[in-house]
């Protein structure tokens, strides 16, 4: 709860004119969210070097600046972080 108090506030903070916060630092702020609590916990990133590829290309530096925009990041890319994940013993 503390981490989502503490994001709601930098959020506010951000500056919400054109040219400011674009569809891609959205999309970034939400995957890095995802990957916090990823799996409610049950979850944790791999360290073998498929997982590791598969995170490189679903978190491909160049994100899209509009919904529309599929010339540097392909929106099915995103979701390949999955492959990346494997269960954790808590």
């Amino acid at each position: 709860l503390g981490t989502l108090r503490l994001l709601r506030k930098l959020s506010r903070r951000t500056d919400s004119s054109p040219g400011g916060l674009t569809y891609g630092n959205h999309m970034a702020i939400s995957m890095a969210v995802g990957f916090l609590f990823l799996g409610g916990g049950k979850r944790t990133f791999s360290t073998s070097n498929e997982a590791i590829a598969a995170l490189l290309i679903a978190i491909f530096p160049r994100f899209p600046a509009t919904t529309s925009d599929n010339r540097c990041h392909l929106q099915v890319f995103r979701h390949l972080y999955v492959l990346a994940t494997e269960a954790r013993c808590v």
